[in-house]
């Protein structure tokens, strides 16, 4: 007899510059959920049907064990409490966030070989390099852990998520996200810096040459943007022309019934839609000054400039397929996205 049907979205490797992460929020949601499914329901089935249920169970969960060690520095890695779905929803989007990020870092690499670069910042106290932080965050999400109710009472209010389902891991992840947006934010205010230097050091022939001016930092204001919305009104917000919901993709799936998921997910992508549009607008400046960047050394951030979310993917070995047991009925579907496929040579 075959499996219960299970439902995913299609497993894809986007090659835009602004992913969603809806669908592999739903697909891995969904897996990781699944196992536990076919085992409660073996205890109640005749004893060959059983067996099955349980090896089908033991095999997906042994693809998603393979997979999980290549997301480990997104891994909350809870302790106190299990819930699959969440853990794997927490990965996804922070490996969708992580995307800009690393772009950001290899410019800033790039840039500081022309410009002098400091990478330290504060956040709550904590004086850390935000390169290092990139690499490793484990250091700085141990000592989140060991004070997060103190951590998590000092974050802006927009950063303050579950009213009636608050644990320190979840705190914890709350903090974490609050560090990462600042640290985009920093990175993008760094970029915007060195780039200005190197107009300046090279003044004498960017007028001359005719080059576009360095686009200012587009700041959202997401406190007043968020502030006491319900889960309806943030999902119709519009920002730079995209609305929340389709920012997120799909409409991920919330099986855990947690009151004030929905719409922490989507004040989470308001929060990182914001300094990732800083990005896509320099990374779109950028492409108009190529012939320049290779003239004083820095072609190779051109490469950078057109490196999307499936080049991200491939470099972090992350797999392209997933193979489900021949007795599961998938039942795969094509997400729809309100959010179009950009790309930097588009006028924005």
């Amino acid at each position: 007899m075959a499996a219960p049907a299970l439902t995913l979205p299609a497993l894809e490797c986007p090659a835009v510059l602004l992913p969603t992460p809806g669908s592999l929020s739903n697909y891995f949601g969904g897996l990781a959920v699944y196992p536990h499914k076919l085992k409660v329901l073996a205890v109640t089935t005749a004893q060959d049907e059983a067996a099955e249920y349980i090896k089908i169970a033991e095999d997906i969960q042994a693809q998603l064990d393979s997979i999980r060690p290549l997301l480990d520095k997104y891994d909350p890695k809870f302790e106190k409490i299990s819930l699959p779905e969440k853990e794997w929803d927490i990965m996804m989007n922070k490996l969708v966030t992580e995307y800009p990020m690393y772009i950001q870092t290899e410019m800033l690499a790039l840039i500081k070989t022309l410009v002098p670069i400091d990478f330290n910042i504060t956040i709550m106290g904590i004086t850390f390099d935000i390169v290092e932080v990139f690499e490793d965050p484990s250091t700085i999400k141990t000592s989140i852990r060991a004070e997060a109710d103190k951590f998590y009472n000092m974050l802006p209010e927009e950063y303050k998520n579950y009213d009636k389902f608050e644990t320190k891991e979840l705190k914890a992840e709350a903090v974490f996200d609050y560090f990462q947006a600042e640290i985009k934010k920093k990175m993008n205010q760094l970029m915007h810096g060195g780039f200005g230097a190197l107009i300046s050091d090279f003044s004498s022939v960017w007028s001359p040459l005719g080059l576009p001016d360095l686009p200012d930092l587009q700041e959202l204001d997401v406190k007043t943007l968020i502030k006491d919305k319900t889960v309806e009104e943030l999902k119709s917000i519009s920002v730079f022309g995209f609305t929340l919901e389709g920012l997120l993709g799909e409409t991920p799936d919330n099986n855990l019934e947690i009151e004030g998921y929905d719409r922490e997910r989507l004040k989470n992508k308001a929060r990182q839609f914001a300094e990732e549009w800083e990005l896509f607008l320099l990374k779109t400046w950028m492409q108009k000054i190529t012939a320049f960047l290779d003239a004083i050394g820095l072609g190779a951030l051109t490469a950078l400039i057109t490196f999307d979310f499936c080049d991200f993917m491939k470099l972090i070995s992350f797999p392209p397929t997933i193979t489900l047991p021949a007795s599961i009925t998938a039942a795969a579907q094509n997400a729809v996205s309100e959010i179009p496929t950009l790309t930097v040579a588009e006028e924005v």
